[in-house]
């Protein structure tokens, strides 16, 4: 009998080697069971019904391997969207990461286009290619941490986002978000904008990553 093997998405190798137990389990069932079964009519030896067997058999395990290659993905999608304000805010000892950033959670490829509550492009922070887009977050990245040159935080708080569609190489997501700046040492709020991001992300060799993303503020 041939048990599928993992895609990179699948059960580790624990959830693997219960299941293959559970699969001889159940071929010995069935072997024992047409065993103790009289020939059927025509003079058959019951071949057919130890075949559609393993096959049904085949198919559940495949199912359940989709099923959790998918809760993975979501899993990875979802931290994808929580490292997006640590890398590029910082994480409280560590300052931002703003290279780390763009390859943890960009192919460079795709577009980053914003648009305003009204739904207008806002050109100063829309880009063609997502590149572009780090390569301008990399330059504002301070150059010493904590900067003493800035007298606010922020931070960009990605909730979680809601899968529009997924399988086992693509999604689409949408994620609200909140970004705040305020005044080091102080409850003092600066500024808050609200946010809705449109990500279309591609598991790549490197992982899950966003091919296209585009965002629009809601205040």
């Amino acid at each position: 009998m041939k048990i599928k093997q993992g895609t990179g998405h699948g059960l580790g190798r624990t959830g693997q080697l219960a299941i293959v137990a559970f699969a001889c389990a159940a071929a010995i069932v069935a072997g024992s069971s047409v065993a103790a079964s009289a020939d059927p009519p025509g003079g058959g030896h019951g071949g057919g019904s130890d075949s559609g067997a393993i096959h049904a058999l085949q198919q559940r395990l495949d199912k359940l391997e989709y099923t959790q290659g998918i809760q993975e993905a979501k899993l990875e999608i979802t931290e994808k969207q929580s490292e997006y304000g640590l890398l590029f805010n910082g994480d409280g000892p560590n300052g931002p990461n703003r290279a780390l950033w763009g390859t943890e959670i960009f192919t460079g490829d795709g577009p980053f286009l914003a648009y305003d509550s009204n739904n207008q492009l806002i050109p100063s922070q829309s880009f063609q290619h997502m590149k572009d887009e780090i390569a301008t977050a990399i330059a504002t990245q301070p150059t010493t941490w904590p900067d003493p040159t800035k007298p606010n935080g922020s931070m960009h708080y990605m909730f979680a986002p809601v899968f529009k569609s997924i399988s086992l190489t693509d999604a689409v997501t949408e994620t609200p978000s909140v970004s705040l700046s305020g005044v080091k040492g102080t409850a003092a709020p600066v500024s808050i904008t609200i946010r809705v991001y449109h990500d279309v992300w591609k598991h790549t060799s490197d992982g899950w990553r966003k091919v296209t993303s585009t965002w629009y503020r809601l205040d």
